[in-house]
């Protein structure tokens, strides 16, 4: 009894007050700094142990985990369990200049942070090394495996994959807001295997540096989820900026989104957002630019809402329908114009019903192909400009 008191007071010494001023109060915040059981932080010396013992630490006493500016090397993956990491509770937002706390990761084989239930990981700089090696398969920097998870203003670099579901796991309620993935190689963010409301906000997927991102990249994945919410994020040198599966390789849950994504961005992509299976989704606003396709469905039976959205392409049409049960374009501008390319901006050659109407279309060949023998296609109220280089 009195080693497990001993044990107990230790913790609790260990415990640093935060004080935060907020109208006029003085708020008092404990929180376990990990400096308090040994981490260094200056990039060099092996921290992981200290963090270990942080964990622990706050699994017994309910504490958040503070991490202090510094540089921390993580050597081996790091599991929460209804616990917050933390950085300091406003940061500058993640881009190249960074303020924020630093891991510098090298695990290989697990996720750096795997976030079970009830888990938050916020205010932290995490950056991938690779040793001088190559970027190769390896687990992502955070995986998700349990409700009411979120990540919030954290930065990413590096990585091969950055945010994953684990695809088993309902993940439902999952939050990733303000988040910066930077030279990601494979996936930045996957979320499938929610069956309650899901956010993805204000999530940029940079990568201009990746050899593989642009070949065979995704920014932003989705499987099967219940109102996924998405608004304000933005993909950039991806293979296809956001992709929508019912079946993705890999993982165990199956089935199609149902939910809306708004003023969502893409931007030098091979395709800007590529749908196959069976979804049900809203597009509101935002723009896909793309080399080989803004949107492409290309199998299922998906009802897609189109509404207010740009959609352009250089070496592809900008718009292809090869599937789909009911896809409706309203508002929407849609250009190929580059010089050169025998395209059409629109394609459809398969997919049961398409409706575009009140949209701009501009094309420097023609405007639509459309497989003959399609039943239930309407076009109307468009206004058509094709032709464009002799103009």
């Amino acid at each position: 009894m009195n080693l497990l008191k001993t044990k107990k007071a230790l913790i609790l010494a260990a415990a640093t007050l935060v004080h935060l001023q907020s109208h006029g109060a003085c708020e008092q915040l404990a929180t376990i700094n990990v400096k308090s059981f040994g981490a260094i932080g200056d990039g060099k010396a092996d921290d992981t142990n200290a963090f270990i013992k942080a964990i622990e630490a706050s699994a017994e006493n309910g504490l958040q985990i503070f991490v202090p500016p510094g540089k921390y090397r993580i050597t081996k993956g790091l599991t929460l369990t209804k616990q917050t990491l933390t950085g300091p509770h406003i940061n500058a937002w993640g881009a190249d200049d960074v303020s924020m706390p630093t891991i510098i990761s090298s695990v290989k084989d697990a996720p750096t942070f795997r976030l079970k239930k009830g888990s938050c990981l916020h205010g932290l700089n995490i950056v991938y090394d690779w040793q001088d090696g190559e970027p190769s398969p390896m687990p992502p920097i955070v995986e998700i495996g349990g409700i009411g998870c979120r990540v919030s203003e954290v930065r990413i670099q590096n990585a091969w994959d950055g945010i994953l579901a684990d695809g088993k796991s309902n993940v439902g309620r999952v939050s990733i807001e303000r988040c910066f993935i930077v030279d990601c190689h494979n996936i930045g963010v996957r979320i499938t295997g929610t069956w309650d409301v899901s956010w993805v906000s204000k999530v940029e997927v940079w990568s201009p540096a990746s050899k593989a991102f642009p070949v065979s990249g995704i920014g932003f994945q989705f499987g099967k989820n219940d109102v996924l919410l998405v608004s304000d994020c933005f993909a950039y040198r991806a293979s296809v900026g956001y992709q929508l599966l019912d079946e993705i390789p890999g993982c165990e849950v199956k089935g199609g989104t149902w939910g809306t994504f708004s003023n969502c961005v893409s931007d030098f992509c091979s395709t800007g957002f590529e749908v196959k299976g069976t979804h049900t989704i809203s597009i509101v606003g935002g723009s896909h630019w793309s080399h080989f396709g803004g949107l492409a469905v290309r199998s299922g039976n998906s009802q897609l809402r189109l509404s207010g959205v740009e959609i352009a392409a250089n070496a592809a049409p900008a718009l292809t329908i090869e599937g789909g049960d009911l896809i409706t374009l309203s508002s929407c501008q849609i250009r190929r114009v580059q010089q050169g390319r025998d395209f059409p901006a629109v394609r459809i050659t398969g997919g049961k019903s398409a409706l575009i109407t009140g949209c701009v279309i501009a094309s420097s060949t023609r405007a639509f192909e459309i497989q003959p023998g399609l039943k239930d296609v309407v076009l109307s109220d468009n206004v058509v400009r094709e032709d464009l280089e002799s103009q």
